[in-house]
């Protein structure tokens, strides 16, 4: 499944084992006063591709289908009802190669247009089914994930719009925490964040599973300030992590890797 590689199901636990080893259905009300467009998260536009996976647009700025291969995500903006609960997005998964396998994504938004609360239904399992909730702050910056599956939540930490130190508590409510740098020897300032890139499990080991490729549709809150540049693990191990731009514009990433393993890179092409 190589679009869900953009869901981060494998690159940040390398990143990390390699260097380190290491249900409730009740939302928040459903809110309609904002809705979600990409140029509220993307402000110098979308990327044409992520490690291949293209994105198609409608005429109001809103992500339709993102396709990669056989693997298709659309996205449906309305009324949706689901487990006697009302949402405003569904993103549903499809791979041509299992035709009966696949989900639907249900998501709540708040005021500012981000998802608040999903549910997931299985199309294989109609009466299984997983949850996340989201915090956000004032910016529109991710605070805080609560998920069903795994039971582990998140705590998320800024200071001058970059995310510093995220708690992961476990189901016996023990933290494990991650602390982020913005500067390396190679980068001995920070590197503005002008693309908004934000990989959730990749760059900051946020574990969204099939929620991270929401990010593409504006639908999960607003970047980091500037680009992550190393990551350090609560059992004091470090990552450096390593950004390729154009060389026509410094700014403007073409590639995302952590330490040394440049060839499960994260790739970016532009417009």
């Amino acid at each position: 499944m190589k679009l869900l590689k953009l869901t981060s199901l494998g690159f940040a636990a390398l990143c990390f084992v390699m260097t380190s080893c290491s249900d409730d259905n009740d939302g928040p009300e459903v809110s309609t006063s904002a809705e979600p467009t990409v140029d509220n998260v993307f402000t110098e536009g979308l990327p044409a591709s992520v490690d291949g996976a293209t994105f198609t647009t409608n005429e109001k700025g809103q992500v339709t289908k993102i396709v990669d291969g056989d693997e298709v995500i659309t996205f449906e903006y309305g009324t949706f009802s689901s487990r006697a609960a009302e949402y405003n997005v569904a993103m549903r998964y499809s791979d041509n190669n299992y035709p009966d396998e696949g989900w639907t994504i249900y998501m709540q938004l708040n005021s500012q247009g981000f998802v608040s609360h999903a549910l997931q239904v299985y199309k294989d399992d109609e009466y299984e089914n997983d949850t996340w909730d989201f915090g956000y702050n004032a910016d529109g910056q991710l605070t805080s994930l609560k998920r069903s599956e795994g039971e582990d939540d998140y705590e998320i930490t800024y200071a001058n719009g970059n995310i510093v130190k995220v708690t992961e508590i476990d189901e016996d409510d023990d933290p494990y925490v991650y602390t982020f740098n913005y500067t390396n020897d190679k980068y001995t300032t920070p590197v503005e964040n002008t693309y908004n890139l934000m990989l959730f499990d990749d760059m900051f080991e946020i574990d969204m599973d099939e929620m991270g490729i929401a990010y593409y549709a504006g639908l999960l809150g607003k970047s980091t300030k500037n680009l992550p540049m190393g990551c350090n693990y609560g059992d004091g191990d470090a990552d450096n992590y390593n950004w390729s731009f154009d060389s026509n514009n410094n700014n403007r990433p073409t590639k995302f890797w952590c330490g040394g393993y440049e060839w499960n890179a994260v790739s970016f092409s532009w417009k």
